[in-house]
């Protein structure tokens, strides 16, 4: 199968969202646009044997520009009309008339010209509304194009997956600094402990226990509540301080972690970090790479409640949707990397 990475959305999507839009269109004729990077004779081959038997005929566009808003109404039926076969033949293996006909143009690139209505003379031979004026709707699906949150390009299972192992990264390393410096995160786990009776030590042994018991990854979801696992707390943690204060726990927590300064390596810092940031800049490294553990966690722990309850909330485009895993997958893999290859912690214990 024609694999389509480097799209925006994949056939498969594009026809779903046709679909859905179908059923809320008003105008017996709609019309949407849909940028293609790749090559747009397969896309459209596949997009078509995905909606057989709906009426909606897909249209490769090649000569037409639609960047002028006077002329783009003409031009759109223009194009019908010089398509004549393509509608009559999809238009006709329909078993009754259809109520409302989409046309999917595959362009290259988006036309410059904003989403409008405006009335157009159909050709004589259209279905129905043949050589009468009706309001025709052009729509960009490329960047609009939605779907529910818990949709296969919101990427959840491997958030969950990519959490999963961030935490293990997280607990790893609290556990080897703790064994050589006890008191490094006191301050840390007085923003992080609940009133359960554990002290750092005994929550470090009951989180790893904890997580031996998950036995899919991929479905890995923290317990805010309980607070069995260090991302479940740090989850809390975030819920509950501001953006400033923030700040402050991100260097409690790099103490915690002993994070030399500066940091020798790059690391990704997601759009979500950037926009929670507190209005100082963290003064070191260490705190800023913390701090957007901090968020990162916060937003993908989220990310997959919302999707568990998805159908809770209306559909977002699938580009935002897509980007924003891709983005925190990215945030998790580099903060785990980033843990994993520090170097031991020297121990502050003096020998009795």
């Amino acid at each position: 199968m024609t694999a389509y990475i480097d799209e925006h959305m994949s056939p498969h999507r594009l026809a779903q969202v046709v679909a859905d839009r179908l059923d809320t269109e008003e105008s017996p004729v709609a019309g949407y646009w849909y940028e293609v990077r790749g090559d747009r004779g397969t896309y459209a081959d596949e997009l078509r044997r995905l909606l057989a038997g709906s009426p909606v005929v897909v249209l490769v566009v090649r000569e037409v520009v639609f960047d002028n808003p006077n002329a783009v109404q003409a031009e759109f039926v223009d194009l019908i009309d010089k398509h004549r076969d393509e509608f009559e033949q999809v238009l006709g293996a329909l078993p009754e008339y259809a109520p409302v006909v989409a046309v999917v143009l595959l362009t290259r690139r988006v036309p410059a010209v904003p989403q409008l209505a405006s009335p157009a003379i159909m050709p004589g031979w259209f279905p129905r509304v043949g050589g009468t004026v009706v309001p025709v709707y052009l729509r960009d699906l490329t960047w609009t194009g939605g779907a529910a949150i818990d949709c296969s390009e919101s990427a959840v299972p491997e958030i969950c997956s990519g959490l999963f192992r961030l935490d293990d990264a997280l607990l790893d390393r609290l556990t080897c600094v703790h064994a050589a410096e006890p008191a490094a995160a006191d301050a840390f786990w007085e923003r992080v402990r609940f009133d359960d009776g554990y002290d750092f030590a005994a929550f470090l042994s009951r989180s790893r226990r904890s997580r031996a018991a998950v036995r899919n990854r991929q479905a890995f979801r923290p317990d805010a509540r309980n607070g069995t696992t260090v991302v479940a707390r740090l989850w809390k943690m975030v819920q509950r301080t501001s953006p400033e204060a923030l700040g402050r726990a991100g260097a409690d927590l790099a103490k915690a972690l002993r994070l030399p300064e500066p940091l020798d390596r790059d690391w990704h810092q997601p759009f979500v970090s950037v926009l929670g940031r507190p209005a100082n800049r963290p003064p070191a490294m260490a705190t800023a790479f913390a701090s957007s553990v901090l968020r990162t966690v916060a937003a993908s722990a989220q990310f997959i409640t919302v999707a568990a309850h998805a159908d809770d909330y209306g559909a977002y485009p699938v580009t935002l949707l897509r980007s924003t895993s891709l983005d925190l997958l990215v945030a998790m893999r580099d903060a785990t990397s980033l843990l994993q290859t520090l170097d031991p912690p020297r121990s502050t214990i003096q020998p009795q």
